[in-house]
């Protein structure tokens, strides 16, 4: 059996997308929990034309994502819980993916499949991973930090389920983490126990709109204090066999958070966290590209990082498949 949890704040338009997904799955024994975080729009009456048992709907007051989240846990009937984001969907077989590879792993904490990245116009294109880091025969990754430093992100919240008892030993998922809460929670299962890994892409994530005329009003500014980095410098205190590939993860959140400040015109916590990112990993190639991007004008900076940003996200699209 597996829980499902969906956080819900004004997805009226996709809601029934995801749930719809969740009620094709190719198994029928788990149940769904929605939380409505305190919506403004009326995506908790889509959710009630739902008459299938097995789907609970609860609200409370808006707290973020993270609350709802830590709500529909502490409902969950089932120590196994996999998450869906009110925006995205899974291919039928998801499910059965997931309790698959907990055979596979059954010692493991947490558990993540491989998505496909999904625009408006309908493609698509698979993540890329660090193979080389799952073990062929059980599925376990072996240095989670090592793995999560790829070119994609291989753990999307809507891809991932974890052992509830696992998650509450380690706080739940953090509240009052603007940005980056994700991050800090498998981080903190990846210290507490194993992660398993399949390379079947069985999620499908929806990328926001990328504009190639952003602004500084268009960037979300990082928060301060920085509690990712704060987290992830107290885990890396720890003794640990992960060495040196957790530093080169924290700096990447810091380059990260570089070049947001960056676009943001904000060339004092540009320069402040990339000189954190090259203290924590050393000095890095593109740490010069993008000190290149320092003199620039405003306008012709924005124009470079947006062409950047969309090439990154969406080259070698293809159309999406058939479920």
């Amino acid at each position: 059996m597996i829980s499902v949890v969906i956080p819900l704040y004004n997805k009226r338009s996709t809601i029934g997308a995801a749930i719809d997904s969740v009620l094709t799955q190719s198994v029928d024994n788990w149940e769904l929990i929605v939380v409505d975080d305190g919506s403004t729009d009326d995506g908790g009456e889509v959710v009630s034309r739902y008459a299938d048992p097995r789907i609970r709907f609860v609200s409370k007051a808006n707290g973020g994502v993270s609350t709802a989240r830590n709500e529909g846990v502490a409902l969950a009937a089932h120590d196994l819980v996999a998450f869906l984001d009110a925006d995205d969907s899974w291919h039928p077989e998801h499910l059965a993916s997931l309790l698959e590879l907990r055979g596979r792993c059954p010692d493991a904490c947490l558990l993540g499949c491989a998505y496909f990245i999904t625009n408006d116009a309908g493609h698509t294109r698979k993540i890329c991973v660090n193979e080389a880091e799952i073990d062929s025969e059980t599925a376990e990754v072996g240095n989670y930090f090592r793995f999560a430093a790829g070119k994609d992100r291989p753990l999307l919240t809507s891809a991932v389920a974890v052992s509830k008892s696992a998650l509450l030993a380690t706080g739940g998922f953090p509240v009052g983490v603007a940005a980056g809460e994700d991050i800090i929670t498998w981080a903190r299962l990846a210290y507490a126990g194993k992660v398993a890994y399949s390379t079947r892409a069985t999620v499908y994530y929806v990328l926001p709109a990328i504009s190639r005329k952003r602004t500084a009003r268009d960037v979300r500014r990082p928060q301060l204090p920085d509690h990712v980095g704060d987290e992830l410098r107290r885990l890396g205190a720890q003794r640990h066999s992960f060495g040196r590939s957790l530093d080169a993860y924290r700096g990447d959140w810091h380059r990260m958070r570089a070049i947001l400040f960056l676009e943001l015109g904000d060339r004092a916590g540009f320069v402040r966290e990339l000189l954190i990112a090259i203290a924590t990993s050393g000095i890095a190639l593109r740490d010069f590209a993008n000190m290149v991007l320092l003199p620039l004008p405003e306008t012709l900076r924005g124009e470079v990082l947006s062409l950047w940003r969309q090439r990154h996200a969406m080259r070698s699209l293809v159309r999406r498949p058939r479920s």
